[in-house]
């Protein structure tokens, strides 16, 4: 097995476009799963209102690095219309990758 990042982006919603963030998350998943990443999910934060996180795991660094890139562009056809629903934009989100050992 190869090792694997696995990749935690946080963001906050704005409070007028949870609904319809919630119901775009499906069209976010897919397109993750189209760039190749595995084991892709989101959730709501328990504690903080309007904070969610998606996780999903990659297979090496050049493929975190362009993921990344196309999840930050205003341009893609998915991402460019989840970027309105950020507050702040996704220029603000905390993203953090963690090395996962193969077995």
């Amino acid at each position: 097995m190869n090792d694997k990042l696995t990749v935690f982006i946080e963001y906050k919603v704005n409070t007028d476009q949870v609904g319809q963030y919630e119901k775009y998350m499906k069209k976010v998943l897919d397109a993750l799963k189209k760039d190749g990443v595995s084991t892709p999910v989101w959730m709501k934060a328990i504690d903080q209102d309007f904070l969610y996180v998606e996780c999903f795991d990659v297979s090496d660094p050049q493929a975190y690095n362009s993921i990344k890139e196309k999840r930050l562009s205003t341009e893609h056809t998915v991402y460019g219309a989840l970027e309105q629903m950020i507050s702040g934009g996704l220029s603000k989100l905390h993203c953090w990758a963690f090395e996962k050992k193969g077995e």
